[in-house]
């Protein structure tokens, strides 16, 4: 005979795995997503895609980047001596844009960055080799062009047109080096060559280290690499901000060109550095924070004195260093640690020891600079 049943006995639930007990393959895949934050990537894709559904607004950008190639290149085809005189190129605007935004995502560590960098710095070295070697069809033709304007109209009309090689010159002065195709074919590369093209762009004229053949430095050395990165950041900011203080005259586009003062100097070394030092600005594109400019505004004094110096020499190394590099390396890197370049000097448990790294920087100075 079967007992009878107790319908008011209690039914045991089923089995609930306790948090604590996720199962193994589960638990990698929680430990995956939080290590990787996934979801924070998925989520703001998602929310970038309703900003542009069916990107609609990447496919107008990329037709408009076309038509204004093709608004150029009518001007470069139909209005040669205007196209080099006078026109504005937008072409070229953007692309200065973009690359900064590619070396910036490139060493962001993009794959797809840093494949297409290298492409296109292989592509754009090849034209940059031909644009000082080999005069293009358009070239010629300008050539003749202008030739016959100034025999037959006044210099005026002329002037400030310039050859590819000074065209680059304000930023091959600069710099002690030049970027050339190197073979693993040594007989392919032509010392010859590279001469003659560092003699027409006068390549380190106004280099602040030694640039003559007698050197005897690298920049592969670390402290080497990390002054000169140093010098060449003065470089730039002085040029921008003493840049800045004077007046800047663009054409006006018109059938009778003519030249006007259209930017207004900046009158203090300070108001001119202001328009450069890293702030917080509203995006162009969404109106969100984003970070803008390359000085900090406690180091607007170091760049003024800096721009007061007497070029580099190795009789003034230390002053170099005491008034120029070390004030910058201090205000830019609170903890020596996590400089690179650095790692080898001891600069303490806290990373702010910059005895040794300001006699390493003199003796790195001294190495580089040219003689008084």
């Amino acid at each position: 005979m079967k007992p009878k049943k107790n319908k008011n006995a209690v039914v045991p639930s089923p089995a609930i795995t306790p948090p604590s007990e996720v199962p193994p393959d589960q638990k990698k895949i929680l430990e995956f997503r939080q290590l990787t934050n996934q979801a924070a990537y998925f989520a703001k894709l998602s929310e970038f895609e309703k900003t542009d559904p069916g990107g609609k607004r990447y496919e107008q950008t990329i037709k408009f980047i076309h038509e204004l190639f093709e608004q150029e290149e009518w001007f470069s085809e139909n209005t040669p001596y205007d196209f080099k005189r006078h026109h504005w190129s937008k072409i070229a605007d953007l692309a200065y844009l973009i690359c900064g935004y590619l070396k910036k995502i490139a060493l962001a560590d993009s794959p797809q960055a840093v494949e297409q960098l290298g492409f296109l710095t292989v592509e754009m070295t090849e034209t940059l080799t031909q644009l000082l070697t080999v005069k293009s069809d358009a070239c010629k033709k300008n050539e003749a062009l202008i030739k016959e304007i100034s025999t037959k109209f006044d210099a005026f009309w002329t002037e400030g047109i310039k050859s590819n090689s000074e065209l680059m010159k304000r930023t091959s002065r600069g710099i002690p080096y030049w970027p050339m195709l190197r073979f693993l074919n040594t007989s392919a590369n032509s010392k010859k060559q590279f001469k003659r093209i560092a003699g027409d762009l006068e390549l380190g004229k106004d280099c602040p280290i030694n640039v003559s053949e007698n050197a005897n430095y690298s920049l592969e050395t670390p402290i080497n690499s990390f002054v000169w990165k140093c010098l060449r950041h003065f470089q730039n900011a002085c040029w921008v901000i003493e840049h800045n203080m004077l007046p800047t005259r663009r054409p006006i586009q018109s059938l009778n060109p003519v030249w006007e003062w259209v930017d207004v100097p900046a009158k203090t070394f300070e108001e001119a550095a202001e328009n450069y030092v890293i702030k917080k600005i509203p995006s162009p594109a969404t109106g969100r924070p984003i970070t803008a400019g390359f000085i900090k505004r406690e180091g607007i004094p170091i760049y003024k004195e800096i721009c007061k110096l007497d070029p580099l020499t190795k009789s003034n190394a230390e002053t170099w260093a005491d008034k120029a590099v070390m004030p910058y390396v201090k205000i830019e890197f609170p903890d020596l640690r996590k400089v690179p370049e650095l790692s080898a000097i001891n600069t303490g448990r806290d990373g702010k020891r910059y005895s040794p790294v300001r006699k390493a920087v003199i003796q790195s100075l001294e190495q580089m600079a040219r003689k008084a």
